[in-house]
């Protein structure tokens, strides 16, 4: 791949966006777009060699008045809040819909959607892979289920495409997770069912954004659905250790099942309950043996840094 490709990013300011830019750059990409909202955090760009084209993935007009060429486009855009089924559907499934209409119009020469798992996490078997049956199983799901499919009949068009699904994201920055864990940990809060013994497969950001660069270099990912997660799966108990240990505080009370299966009617806790007894592992075998592509940052260690690093330990824990 050509380092001087012209590179489109959408997203750049969201989490993985972010990640994404600096794998770029540390890779040695120097011509890069990326389309934020007017309302986006733009500081977070701040100090980045990068051309800044205000739009809106769900606005089709401001996507239309970009007429410059492109070699690569990074769709990242994405909403995750499952409550707000309207945005959900504006930005996930119709904003899909207008970058992938845009890319093939302008001839894109690869356009890699970043995706999801929650597209057949309703599956049962594990680990779960790329070719089971879509079976989402919340809003969020449902949205880039439907987005997939939009993009897929737009490969089937013409427009040259990876789909690449990232499990649960974390890492450095990141908004959401790490704040309500610590939040958890810190008030003693963490009862961990099932004694903890269940299998969750997470996936660091910088293995997501050194993925997605694959993606873009090898030519044998073109028209791929790929899984991302980290190369090494961990027990709840053992993530939840290695939070503990970063913040300083005692390790959860295992809750053995009996009580977790009195627990799990209750409905304010019920859906947490039984998302922490469900094994969630993920193939990335696809990845492996087609792309010869590993996750290279280790997961314990990358945990381990997102604690300790973490803009929400500083007010969480004071």
């Amino acid at each position: 791949m050509n380092k001087d490709s012209r590179i489109f990013v959408t997203g750049a300011t969201g989490f993985i966006g972010r990640g994404l830019l600096s794998e770029l750059f540390a890779q040695g990409y120097k011509n890069i777009t990326v389309l934020a909202r007017p309302t986006s955090n733009l500081g977070l760009l701040k100090n980045k060699d990068i051309r800044i084209i205000l739009g809106d993935v769900t606005d089709k007009v401001s996507l239309d008045k970009i007429k410059e060429g492109y070699d690569i486009v990074f769709h990242c855009a994405g909403f995750v809040n499952d409550g707000n089924e309207k945005v959900l559907g504006n930005v996930n499934v119709r904003g899909t819909e207008n970058v992938c209409r845009w890319a093939l119009e302008h001839k894109v020469l690869k356009l890699i959607y970043l995706s999801s798992v929650a597209v057949n996490s309703g599956n049962t078997q594990v680990p779960l892979a790329e070719d089971m049956p879509y079976r989402a199983t919340n809003r969020y799901g449902f949205s880039k289920l439907e987005a997939e499919k939009i993009a897929l009949s737009f490969k089937n068009a013409g427009l040259p495409m990876v789909i690449l699904r990232p499990c649960m994201v974390y890492g450095q920055g990141e908004p959401h997770m790490m704040a309500f864990l610590m939040r958890l940990i810190k008030f003693r809060l963490l009862l961990l069912p099932n004694r903890g013994k269940t299998k969750l497969h997470l996936v660091s950001v910088k293995n997501v954004s050194a993925c997605l660069v694959s993606c873009m270099e090898d030519e044998r990912a073109l028209g791929k659905i790929f899984n991302i997660a980290d190369n090494e799966i961990y027990t709840v108990s053992e993530i939840f250790n290695i939070f503990s240990k970063g913040l300083g505080y005692p390790n959860p009370i295992l809750l053995p099942y009996f009580i977790t299966k009195i627990l799990a009617i209750i409905p304010f806790i019920g859906k947490r309950i039984k998302f922490l007894c469900k094994d969630r592992i993920y193939s990335i075998e696809r990845l492996k043996s087609e792309l010869n592509f590993t996750p290279p940052y280790r997961a314990d260690l990358e945990l381990a840094w997102s604690v300790q690093t973490s803009p929400c330990k500083t007010h969480i824990l004071c």
